[in-house]
């Protein structure tokens, strides 16, 4: 079930092809049909003589001079630029190439460039702009030196950019030339579809009314929302009076404190917020599509308070925005595709026919891509704001905090699972946090983020799927077991493992073997991990240590020990789901790390 809505990639400063390539394909449509009347249903175009005149939603556009001639592969750049690029009345937005007053990033190689429309305009020299700006992407190559499928990934990173920067966005346009042959892309979180193909040599018209009508649309149509706005420089979002009166305006702090890669999936984004006149940041602000059919964090949050779970979350505001469902209405649906992991010499050899003769109208995501069995997940944008604040886990402070919260945050999912009935089933870094200004008896830290947790059923833990964040799986879950309480202790012990090697850094180093536990399918991960924490793999791990952590290597080791006992020589990953085991399990880690604590307080005293 690779492509579970629950299943989430790390966060990282940077996303390769292939990661891109795993969050799309199988979640890719078209060509839609009504694309064209979907989002230009209001556009009006009239040629006469050497002027094209355009009216979008009754605005009127502009009346322009239009090229006697469609430009070829070899001249649209230079084209594009002197007259797409230039500052036409009546526009919101300008358009840049790779290169041309943009900032380094943007840069491509090749044969191809990337086309963006910022808005507001900026002015023609002088000045970088950033993702934030960007309102249309495009992506061109001149002829055939690309693949079609690494041609729409350059397009699909682009898009990963956009939306990485604007976490409220709702859709993004796009699209997508090769040569003379474009398709126009819409990307939202349930995935990405394209119109039909056309040809701009044939169809120039429709093609420059088109790419200047991007520039004349207004914010609904561009797919933004204005749920973030400013005010003398400090970002707020103003919530409904009627959900939670005594919030209203809450100010959020520049950065976020979390945030979910990927174009298709929850897109969550966490900020630090306060009320105003405030100079604390007391709660946390969340936006974040959930998958329709999950069951509403909101109620899993209440039902944890409700259950007297220690260190549970408070939840302080909870309203549901936008859904897909509704962004996509009016379009016809069919199957998912995913690209064609091997082509046939007779299907290319077809395909290369028809171009060679002019006649190939279908060189577009069908001729590269399969149908798939995957159906449209319905996404809904939820805002959530919870209390307390706590400190990203890589934050800490002392080798003592870091322990004390890792037995706290065991502790809540002890609670979590027998008062709450609830599974969390995601331990990872981002969904641990650190408490400061604790009272006695209260957790130092805690587990947050109940959106992959579910409530138990009787006598049943969850149905078989793999959820979870990828490096963080517990080896079962990869080989699609149920989903249990052991499996998630057992993903605390690789968060504690990867916290100590990152070493309060993102990634860990270039050379270290939990590397590999997000490279490949869920089976060579299970394998790699079952290799890992055996014995003698188990030593290579502890060798990864730095010399600030080698007091901790005998916890850990009496950490796997704990998890991974022998039987029959083998290291053995199965659940043992009777009360006593469970007691028995959780009374052990949290053991290790009391005695842990016990002998760094003796460390530093």
């Amino acid at each position: 079930m690779e492509n579970h809505p629950a299943v989430h990639d790390p966060p990282a400063s940077a996303t390769d092809d292939q990661d891109i390539l795993d969050n799309i394909d199988g979640r890719m449509h078209g060509p839609m049909s009504g694309f064209i009347k979907k989002h230009f249903g209001s556009l009006q175009y009239a040629h006469e003589d050497a002027f094209l005149e355009i009216q979008v939603a009754g605005r009127v556009g502009g009346r322009y001079a239009v090229p006697s001639t469609a430009p070829s592969p070899d001249d649209f750049l230079q084209w594009f630029s002197n007259y797409v690029s230039r500052e036409l009345d009546g526009a919101r937005g300008s358009w840049h190439i790779s290169g041309d007053n943009v900032a380094p990033e943007y840069e491509s190689d090749d044969d191809g460039a990337r086309l963006l429309l910022t808005m507001p305009t900026l002015p023609a020299s002088g000045v970088q702009t950033g993702w934030d700006h960007v309102q249309v992407i495009g992506q061109f190559y001149r002829r055939g030196g690309v693949s079609y499928q690494d041609g729409l990934l350059r397009l699909c990173r682009s898009a990963h950019q956009v939306f990485a920067s604007q976490p409220t966005r709702l859709f993004l346009h796009g699209f997508y030339i090769r040569g003379s042959l474009i398709e126009l892309w819409v990307f939202d979180r349930s995935g990405l579809y394209c119109s039909d193909l056309f040809d701009m040599q044939k169809d120039f018209i429709q093609f420059l009314s088109i790419i200047l009508s991007y520039q004349r649309m207004t914010d609904q149509e561009l797919g933004k929302i204005n749920i973030i706005e400013t005010d003398e420089g400090s970002s707020y979002v103003v919530l409904n009076n009627k959900v939670m009166p005594s919030l209203g305006k809450l100010y959020l702090e520049n950065r976020p404190i979390a945030s979910r890669e990927g174009l298709v999936g929850t897109g969550t984004t966490c900020y630090r917020a306060r009320v105003l006149n405030s100079d604390r940041w007391n709660y946390v602000l969340k936006f974040k599509w959930r998958w329709a059919r999950d069951r509403p964090e909101d109620e899993l949050l209440k039902l944890a308070r409700k259950k007297c779970v220690w260190g549970a979350v408070s939840l302080d505001y909870y309203e549901e925005v936008e859904s897909t469902a509704n962004l996509r209405r009016g379009l016809r649906w069919g199957t998912h595709r995913k690209f064609a992991r091997v082509q046939s010499r007779e299907r290319n050899r077809s395909i290369e026919e028809q171009r060679q003769e002019g006649t190939c109208n279908t060189d577009g995501l069908v001729a590269y891509t399969e149908e798939t069995d995957n159906f449209f997940q319905n996404r809904i944008l939820a805002c959530i704001v919870t209390s307390p604040v706590g400190r990203p886990l890589h934050t800490f402070q002392s080798l003592l905090e870091l322990l004390q919260v890792f037995r706290d945050a065991i502790k809540c999912h002890r609670s979590l699972y027998y008062d709450g009935k609830i599974l969390h089933q995601d331990v990872s870094p981002g969904n641990m946090i650190i408490l400061d200004d604790q009272d006695e008896g209260k957790p130092q830290g805690i587990l947050i983020d109940l959106d992959s947790a579910i409530e138990l059923a009787e006598g049943l833990e969850t149905d078989l799927g793999v959820t979870g964040t990828r490096p963080f799986m517990a080896i079962g879950v990869l080989k699609s077991e149920c989903h249990t309480y052991r499996h998630d202790l057992e993903s605390f012990l690789y968060v504690f493992l990867w916290i100590i090697i990152t070493n309060r850094t993102e990634s860990p180093p270039e050379t270290s073997k939990l590397r590999q536990w997000s490279n490949g399918d869920w089976d060579e991960i299970a394998v790699r991990k079952s290799h890992d924490m055996d014995q003698n793999g188990f030593q290579a791990i502890l060798g990864e240590f730095t010399p600030e952590f080698h007091s901790l290597k005998p916890l850990a080791e009496c950490l796997r020990q704990i998890l991974f006992p022998l039987r029959a020589g083998v290291i053995w990953t199965g659940t043992d789901s009777s009360p006593e085991a469970t007691d028995k399990l959780y009374d052990e880690m949290i053991r290790v790390f009391e005695e842990g604590i016990a002998f760094e307080g003796r460390r530093q005293t």
